[in-house]
């Protein structure tokens, strides 16, 4: 951002140059006060009371060399007084500065909240992370810098990524106002009984930033680091200004020596009274239940403080498998309290019939146990697979999605009955092998498309390539262009490549249709509010799933806005095919 007094002396300097480059008697024989031309430029500017970008009219192209023209171009700079707040650089992705500019802040809030509602696809949310977190200015129009850097914060929030906000913290200082966002990440280390990490988060806030909470925090860490006497000092300071919260005052007190005993008392409204409770405790006992606290769930579960000994009680490991299931609570501990369960061997030889006249969680202990057991691999499967449908009933499923294909992967491959094989395949959903399979045959499936995996790829290797891959497909007569063709076709010539004159595919690409909205925006350069439609669309969906017709209207316009880096992305996935 440009101050006052800095676009002055630029001001000046530009004049200067101008005027001692174009007009040399000018410096040699007549005395210039600048100093008035500056004071009188800084009364402008000030009248305006807003800060400029400047451009400048060549006496030489204005046709008079004793003419300086100087003109302040207010579309371009009129939002420079709004904070940029970002991660990636606008030319990492082709994008600008001004990418939501022209766009009205309340059609952002409306496409984001309709996006909000999508489980996103692994492209779309990576798009959608890229757009939001590109360096640039707010909207000029109802939607101001603070408000969209609380709807960035709120989504690394939702999204659960820690190391991305963690990242915006640390490249933009201004994000420390918002005490939301450290005391996020205070909380997510809090949690993890990671006390160090948790107080190196406290250094991104704001010192002009009042926060109750982080303030607390802040002064126990002096204390655990040893800091008494600073943290004594903060601790009197925050009395002095009014805080009155006996709980915290005597374990602040305790701590640092100044008596002998603290309440034994565990309290549990927030993380840090309960993190508080647990390491002043004599015989720190807590039974934690539904309505507890995610964040406690988790620390419990770090700390090692969770035992679990009565394996009777339905609803006590009811609510440790429903913690788990939301992810508060530690997977594996769930098995290994099934584990714990005492079962006969009658039990266990005929599991999947005694299972049914068993609570529910204790018919989950059986199967789990005589999976373990079996050597009959016909029947671990089909244990396996009965045992997911168990966790499926409850809605519990995500407990078990990792035990079963860790099981599924133990057995060996070629033990695998016949019949079973496609079952288990479908369910371990194998990854691709990289290796990309062209087929010089087709036009969209060729050596061409190299084009748009390799930002380095010559243009002249690339018509190379196209002149041998159209020799071929124009041989064969029964070979018609297709809409991806058309697609690879459309994106080669926006990136310069010289076609075949005697190519002519514009009969059929007139009559494939691109929305007039999104038209529309692309030629009004919204370019923030193009992509978050495109995240819109593409939605749920994988982008090979997409029908060609989409695939096409959506490449046409990053073409139009020059987007080239994201149509790439989106083109090495809908064309590409791999072994």
């Amino acid at each position: 951002m440009i101050s006052s007094s800095h676009l002055s002396k630029l001001i000046l300097f530009v004049v200067l140059l101008v005027i001692f480059t174009l007009n040399p008697a000018v410096s040699e024989d007549e005395p210039a006060d600048i100093w008035e031309k500056k004071e009188n430029q800084n009364e402008e500017n000030n009248e305006a009371n807003d800060e400029k970008d400047i451009t400048i009219e060549s006496p030489i192209l204005s046709g008079d060399i004793n003419k300086i023209v100087i003109k302040i171009d207010e579309d371009k700079i009129e939002n420079q007084s709004e904070s940029i707040i970002g991660i990636f650089d606008p030319e990492e992705n082709n994008f600008n500065l001004n990418m939501w500019s022209n766009t009205d802040g309340e059609d952002i809030k409306k496409i984001l909240k309709r996006i909000n509602k999508l489980k996103l696809s692994k492209l779309s949310e990576d798009l959608l992370f890229q757009v939001l977190f590109t360096n640039a200015y707010p909207p000029k129009k109802n939607l101001n810098s603070k408000e969209f850097l609380k709807i960035k914060i709120d989504w690394l929030i939702n999204k659960k990524r820690i190391k991305d906000l963690e990242i915006l913290l640390k490249n933009n200082p201004e994000v420390g106002k918002n005490s939301k966002a450290v005391k996020y990440l205070v909380n997510e280390y809090l949690s993890l009984a990671d006390i160090k990490a948790a107080c190196e988060k406290i250094n991104f806030i704001d010192p002009k930033i009042k926060n109750n909470y982080l303030e607390k925090f802040s002064i126990y860490c002096l204390i655990n680091n040893d800091q008494k006497e600073e943290a004594q000092l903060i601790f009197d300071l925050l009395i002095e200004e009014g805080l009155k919260d006996k709980f915290y005052e005597d374990k602040i007190n305790y701590l640092l020596g100044m008596q002998d005993k603290t309440d034994q008392k565990i309290l549990d409204n927030n993380l840090l009274n309960f993190y508080l409770s647990s390491i002043t405790s004599d015989n720190f006992k807590y039974e934690p239940s539904d309505k507890t606290d995610p964040y406690i769930w988790r620390y419990l579960t770090s700390a090692n403080l969770i035992e679990v000994n009565n394996f009777e009680d339905e609803n006590i490991i009811l609510t440790y498998e429903q913690a788990a299931a939301q992810d508060t609570f530690d997977k594996d501990e769930i098995f290994n309290i099934y584990l714990k369960i005492n079962f006969n061997f009658n039990q266990l030889s005929n599991s999947q019939e005694i299972y049914k006249n068993l609570p529910n969680y204790k018919a989950r202990a059986l199967i789990y146990q005589s999976i373990l057991l079996s050597d009959n691999i016909e029947r671990k499967i089909n244990l396996a697979f009965l045992l997911k449908d168990l966790f499926v009933k409850d809605k519990i499923y995500l407990i078990y999605a990792d035990e079963l294909s860790n099981i599924l992967k133990s057995i060996d491959v070629e033990d695998i009955p016949e019949g079973y094989s496609e079952v288990v395949n479908q369910h371990l959903a194998k990854k691709l092998d990289n290796k990309i399979k062209f087929d010089n045959e087709i036009l969209h499936r060729s050596k061409v498309i190299k084009h748009f995996l390799d930002d380095n790829e010559e243009k002249s290797r690339t018509e190379k390539d196209f002149k041998s891959v159209y020799k071929k497909i124009k041989k064969n007569k029964k070979y018609f262009i297709s809409i991806k063709d058309i697609v690879v076709l459309d994106s080669l010539a926006a990136d310069g490549i010289s076609l075949p004159e005697d190519l002519d595919y514009t009969a059929l690409s007139s009559q494939l249709i691109i929305p007039k909205n999104l038209y529309d925006l692309a030629s009004q350069n919204q370019i923030g509010l193009v992509m978050l439609k495109i995240v819109e669309i593409i939605g749920e969906d994988k982008v090979n799933d997409l029908d060609p017709e989409t695939i096409y209207f959506l490449t046409k316009i990053l073409n139009e806005l020059n987007l080239k880096k994201i149509r790439n992305n989106i083109l090495s996935t809908a064309l590409l095919v791999r072994s």
